[in-house]
């Protein structure tokens, strides 16, 4: 399920692209029943599933679809480093068009591509639990901006009719699918217009030797995930040299090894 030439000369050209369907319809619904209990009835979940990625969600954490397009995108070394849910009702929003462009060239987030091989910093994956239509709000992209290096004009930052740049784009989609976009590019979460919610899990995945986000995951979630998936988790470093042979932070290596809690403390 490597990237296709065609996805790879969307997220090339525009900054991200779309994965339809991949989730099946039961994975659906106790996805999106989790969320509804999460943001509306989390007494009613147990401790470990009252949060993404524990419970039903846990399952986005390494699906197939989306672990390979990370490692060719980032790296096969790469880590999850955020994860949180939407449910968003008509006229809600997420925010205006942030990110993109010179500004963003520090190499957690920048972009390039070298011999015909990608490399990006932070790749942000949509799981859209809705079905999205083009006028539903989802989120927008200004396309090609992961790339500029001038900035950007305030011509093209506005997200009222009308007045929006000719490059800002958004997707239609089925639900299930996943949407792929680089942290490098400008996009914003208008207000939503359908009076169906729009249900989301959003990631954000890594370089394995990079980390921008401090884990907020509640300790009780992230203790109810199996090794295998809390090795995506594990800590930023990629090679330990304090040993002969230096030992690699590979999945295997954690899944084997009977290190300590992933670390969930946050500061005030």
């Amino acid at each position: 399920m490597s990237l296709t030439e065609e996805e790879r000369f969307r997220f090339d050209l525009a900054g991200f692209f779309v994965r339809p369907a991949i989730l099946t319809e039961a994975q659906i619904r106790a996805i999106r029943e989790q969320i509804y209990l999460i943001k509306h009835n989390p007494q009613a979940l147990p401790e470990e599933h009252q949060d993404v990625p524990g419970g039903p969600s846990s399952i986005l954490i390494d699906h197939p679809a989306v672990v390979d397009v990370i490692s060719e995108i980032i790296s096969p070394n790469f880590r999850l480093e955020n994860s949180h849910c939407v449910w968003r009702k008509q006229g809600e929003e997420h925010g205006e068009l942030h990110g993109g462009g010179p500004k963003q060239i520090d190499p957690i987030f920048g972009y390039r591509v070298q011999r015909e091989q990608i490399y990006a910093g932070m790749v942000r994956v949509i799981f859209e639990l809705t079905e999205i239509k083009i006028n539903d709000q989802s989120t927008h992209f200004l396309v090609g901006s992961h790339k500029a290096n001038f900035p950007i004009h305030n011509d093209h930052m506005s997200l009222e009719n009308g007045k929006r740049s000719e490059f800002l784009m958004s997707y239609s989609c089925p639900p299930g699918s996943a949407i792929f976009f680089t942290e490098n590019i400008c996009h914003a979460g208008p207000k939503w217009n359908s009076s169906e919610p729009r249900v989301a899990v959003l990631h954000a995945y890594s370089h394995l030797a990079t980390n921008w986000h401090r884990l907020n995951i509640p300790s009780k979630v992230m203790a109810g995930l199996p090794r295998e998936k809390l090795a995506y988790f594990r800590e930023p470093w990629v090679a330990d040299f304090r040993q002969t042979p230096a030992v690699l932070n590979t999945v295997d290596r954690f899944k084997d090894n009977n290190e300590g809690p992933i670390n969930t403390e946050t500061t005030p």
